[in-house]
């Protein structure tokens, strides 16, 4: 929560229920702790958001709040604004993580709903914007790097925000960036979601989103949003005002929003590549999960952008039509002929030569791998560890839905066919197909078994 502080503001009494909230500034509240309100920050369709003194606070308790928090406060404790604050909360104590404001208390209790959390004086990025217009490279960088380690946390959660925008992207007192308002977020893959709309800001919704094409809606959503940010970020353009900027998503257009270099006078290769990756119309297109980003901010933190490759794109091309229908013709299971006969899954299917390696032990790459047919020989520090036969077996999805390092290398022993998806294909595959999702978790159960107890949750 943001906003310049003033403990020195002058009361502003409102009428109780009113549009300031439950009386306004000088009222109290009280959850597990009490809290006077000294300032309202900001003012929404459903409440108000105000800064406030904790006035039990006591540097002494560990679970006592600070004594500046905000709170965000509904006029009412009943109806849907009160179910958006309470999936707010639910996201909030799910992915608790530093780039993420801290939640001290709540309450729903009482005439007016409220949850108190951490207060960021400095403002948010579109208060920036408006102050400093373009930024530093280095700022853009900074905050794709903050903004991203929050939904890195989010999505493994299986949360998504759905409304990235700069006024959502608060400043914190070290040069950082913090991630705020999940009001509207929802758990991935829910065909339609826990609202009846669409969500998000006008000059920052995917095109999914613009669409309410809600079966579509996964990380790659919001990693659009995260792209429109650093886009109006790095230009000092708030698209909520340029609209015309917006390329629609039934034409010949490729990304959502023209080049970055167009509105910015100075920028490097490698934060336009990494910003317009994220902007795609297509989401099968933009990267597929926030490790593949992150792998791009690593690379070029390193200096050596060439080693983007693997983590951004599939070790092998395609296969043809051809060579995919004599591979599903020789398969058994009846479940992954019918998956691999879809039109829209073959373009998975991949190809391995006699001693391709598919990933390499400490290489950040996030791919998973499902095993069609031959072996695959996994190997630690150079020796054999196990070899992997058989279709049906699931390789490398812990890296890939954890966004961790690989702890293996895989490679191939003689041709091998396998299933080769990132983080948010893995997602949809496996929802999509539930029977599929209980062998990769009763895979990963046998394989965590079998490991002694210094090396269980790796891979």
């Amino acid at each position: 929560m943001s906003e310049k502080d003033s403990a020195t503001a002058p009361t502003e009494r409102l009428p109780a229920g009113g549009a300031g909230g439950p009386g306004g500034v000088g009222s109290e509240l009280r959850g597990r702790f009490r809290y006077r309100l000294l300032k309202r920050l900001g003012r929404g369709s459903f409440g108000s958001v105000y800064l406030a003194r904790c006035v039990d606070h006591d540097g002494r308790r560990d679970d006592s709040p600070p004594e500046r928090v905000a709170l965000k406060i509904l006029r009412t404790s009943k109806g849907p604004a009160v179910d958006m604050l309470r999936r707010e909360l639910a996201a909030l104590l799910a992915i608790q993580n530093d780039r993420i404001p801290h939640v001290f208390d709540w309450s729903f209790e009482s005439e007016h709903a409220f949850v108190a959390m951490q207060y960021f004086p400095a403002g948010s990025l579109r208060e920036l914007m408006g102050h400093e217009g373009p930024v530093a490279e280095a700022v853009v960088w900074r905050m794709l790097e903050d903004v991203l380690s929050a939904f890195d946390v989010a999505h493994r959660a299986a949360v998504l925000h759905l409304d990235i925008k700069p006024a959502n992207v608060l400043l914190d007192d070290a040069g950082g960036f913090v991630l705020t308002d999940f009001g509207v977020a929802q758990y991935s893959r829910m065909h339609r979601g826990l609202l009846p709309f669409s969500v998000g800001t006008r000059g920052y919704q995917a095109p999914e989103q613009k669409g309410e094409r809600f079966e579509e809606y996964d990380l790659r959503t919001d990693l659009f949003g995260v792209g429109a940010t650093a886009w109006a970020l790095a230009t000092g353009i708030h698209l909520a005002d340029r609209e015309d900027l917006l390329r629609p998503g039934d034409g010949e257009w490729i990304y959502g929003l023209p080049p970055l270099s167009e509105y910015r006078i100075r920028c490097s290769r490698e934060l336009e590549d990494t910003v317009m990756s994220m902007l795609h119309i297509d989401p099968e297109r933009r990267p597929g999960g926030v490790a593949e980003v992150g792998a791009r901010l690593r690379a070029v933190r390193s200096g050596a952008p060439l080693a983007l490759e693997r983590a951004t794109t599939p070790p092998r091309s395609p296969a043809s039509d051809g060579e995919v229908e004599a591979l599903i013709a020789s398969l058994v299971d009846p479940l992954l002929i019918a998956i691999c006969r879809q039109p829209s899954f073959r373009r998975h299917c991949l190809r391995f030569d006699d001693g391709d390696v598919l990933c390499a032990e400490g290489e950040h790459s996030y791919y998973a791998f499902l095993l069609l047919r031959g072996t695959v020989v996994v190997e630690r520090h150079g020796r054999e560890v196990t070899r992997v036969t058989g279709e049906g077996s699931f390789l490398g999805e812990v890296a890939t839905l954890m966004s961790l390092p690989r702890t293996a290398t895989l490679r191939a022993a003689g041709a091998a066919w396998a299933v080769v998806l990132n983080a948010a294909e893995l997602e949809r595959f496996v929802t999509s197909n539930p029977a599929m999702g209980l062998r990769v978790i009763r895979s990963l159960a046998r394989r965590l078994s079998k490991q002694p107890p210094s090396d269980k949750g790796r891979e």
